[in-house]
C-alpha cells in the first residue's frame, strides 16, 4: 500500500469512527430527553461498533506508519543504487579535457598579448623619444604630427597613426576578463565563482578540483615544467598542490 492510499484509508476510518461515536451520543441524548424506546442493547451495540471503529483507526494508523517506512526505505534504496551507478559510471574525462583546453587557450592569449604589448611598448618609447627630439614643448606637445604619428608611454601605452588608427597595449588580464565576461553573459553566478576562486588562497584549487577525479593529476606539472618555473610561480603552484609527484611518493 502506498502512503497516499494509506492516508486515504485512515481518513475514511476516522470519519467512520466519528460517525459511530456520534450515533452513540445521539442515542444517549434521546434517553436523556425521555425517549423510553431506546434500549440498553441498542446503546451497547452502537458503543461496540464505535469501539470497533476506533480499533480500525488504530489499524489504519499503523498501516500508514508501515507504508511511510516502506516507501522511505524503497526511495532511499533507489537513491543509493542511483548514486553508486553514477559514481561507477562517472566520466570526468570531458571535463578534464575542457579544463586543459581552457588553460591552453589562456596561455596562448597571455603569450599573444605579451608579444603585442612588448612591440607597442618598444614602438611607443621610440616615438616618445622622437617627439622630444622634434621639439616637444607645452605649447606644441605633438611635433610628431608633422610625420603622421603620435606615441605615449604612460597608461594606456599606445601609438597612433594619424587618420589611420591607434594601437593600445592591452594587458592579458583585461583581455582574459573581456573573454570571460563575453562568454558568461547571463551567468553571473559562474562569473562570481570564478572570481572568488581566483582571489582566494591557492589551496582552494586542489580543494575544488578534488570533486573531479583525475583533474589534479592532469593539473600537475611535469618535472621539466616545474624546473622552468620562476621562484614566485613555483611557490604559487606549490600552494595549488601541482608539484610533480616523485617516484618515491608514487610508489608509496
Amino acid at each position: 500500500m502506498t502512503p497516499a492510499a494509506a492516508r486515504a484509508a485512515l481518513d475514511t476510518a476516522r470519519t467512520e469512527a466519528e460517525q459511530a461515536r456520534a450515533l452513540v451520543e445521539a442515542l444517549a441524548e434521546q434517553v436523556r430527553s425521555g425517549d423510553e424506546t431506546v434500549t440498553a442493547e441498542q446503546i451497547g451495540e452502537q458503543r461496540e461498533l464505535a469501539d470497533l471503529a476506533d480499533l480500525r483507526v488504530t489499524a489504519a494508523e499503523r498501516k500508514l506508519t508501515s507504508a511511510v517506512a516502506a516507501d522511505l526505505d524503497a526511495r532511499a534504496s533507489a537513491a543509493g543504487d542511483n548514486i553508486r551507478a553514477l559514481v561507477a559510471e562517472d566520466s570526468t574525462e570531458p571535463l578534464i579535457t575542457a579544463v586543459k583546453g581552457v588553460m591552453a587557450a589562456v596561455e596562448a592569449l597571455v603569450q599573444a598579448a605579451a608579444n603585442r604589448e612588448a612591440t607597442i611598448h618598444e614602438t611607443a618609447a621610440a616615438g616618445v623619444a622622437l617627439n622630444g627630439e622634434l621639439g616637444w614643448s607645452p605649447d606644441t606637445p605633438w611635433p610628431s604630427d608633422r610625420y603622421g604619428f603620435r606615441a605615449q608611454n604612460t597608461s594606456p601605452v599606445s601609438v597612433m597613426a594619424l587618420r589611420q588608427g591607434r594601437a593600445v597595449a592591452t594587458p592579458a588580464g583585461e583581455l582574459l576578463g573581456i573573454a570571460l565576461a563575453a562568454a558568461l553573459v547571463g551567468q553571473s553566478g559562474i562569473r562570481q565563482m570564478a572570481a572568488d576562486l581566483m582571489t582566494t588562497m591557492p589551496g582552494a584549487v586542489p580543494n575544488r578540483a578534488d570533486g573531479v577525479p583525475g583533474l589534479m593529476d592532469a593539473l600537475r606539472y611535469t618535472p621539466q615544467e616545474w624546473q622552468a618555473l620562476g621562484q614566485a610561480a613555483r611557490g604559487e603552484a606549490y600552494g595549488q598542490n601541482r608539484q610533480p609527484i616523485t617516484q618515491e611518493a608514487s610508489a608509496a
